[in-house]
Order: structure tokens, then sequence, then C-alpha cells
């Protein structure tokens, strides 16, 4: 894994920016910047680590070395809707809106996503079948 002076020195040489305007683009001083590319160990606060990020277009977790793809992926309302709504939701709701959705999963991730790791006798069959996979793993 790379380190995040590393990366920052990267994105910094392919898209031609100078650490002043790194500087100016994430709202902090040219001697932080330059401090982070010089000391492979250091590392940056979170709300310094999310202003670079949103400055060179990339995630914080490709800047932190925690993925090797750069784009921020952002979710639809839609699903930041659904996201939230089950977050809200009882536990025998959860079961109710995973029984809905067990037709569009794949088998070998129902277990994993639902997060029930354990078998049941009253599970479906295909339920059954994808806990022993997930057990088996």
């Amino acid at each position: 894994m790379q380190s995040f002076s590393v990366i920052l020195y990267n994105l910094l040489k392919q898209r031609g920016i100078s650490q002043r305007m790194l500087a100016e683009m994430a709202h902090t001083t040219e001697a932080t910047i330059s401090r982070y590319l010089g000391d492979a160990k250091r590392m940056p606060r979170i709300d310094l680590v999310v202003s670079i990020a949103e400055a060179l277009n990339v995630s914080t977790d490709y800047l932190l070395g925690l993925t090797s793809v750069p784009t921020r992926q952002s979710l639809s309302g839609d699903i930041e809707e659904l996201i939230c709504c089950y977050s809200n939701a009882s536990d025998s709701d959860r079961k109710v809106i995973w029984t809905v959705l067990e037709k569009y999963q794949q088998a070998d991730i129902k277990i994993a996503a639902s997060g029930q790791d354990k078998w049941n006798p009253k599970d479906s069959v295909s339920r059954q079948q994808a806990v022993k996979k997930f057990e088996d793993k």
C-alpha cells in the first residue's frame, strides 16, 4: 500500500499542480502540503484529507491508499433515501425488506448482504444454500 505522501505526490505530478495551487484549492498553506509530501509517516487530519480529496476530485479512500479507484462515487438520491429508511427500520421490518429483495439478489451474496450468517430451518431453500456456501468459506 502506498503512503499518503506518495499518492499525493503522484497526483500533483500527473495533474501538473503545484503545492501552492493545491494549498489554495484545499484552503491550507503551502507549508502544510510540503510537510505531508516530505514525510511518508505523517498523516493529515481528516478534515484536511477531505479538503485535498475534493480539490483533486478523488475519493478520500483513494488518497489514503484504501482503493485503487481514484474517482469519487456518489449515490443517487433514491439510493440514499433507501439507505436512510433501512437504517431506521426495526429488525422485523428489515427482514420484510430482505424478503422482498431476495428475488433480485444473487444467491451467493444474499447472506452477506442481509447480515444473516446463521442457518435457520425456516429459511427458504435458496437462503439455506446461500448460508451453507457462506459458512463453507
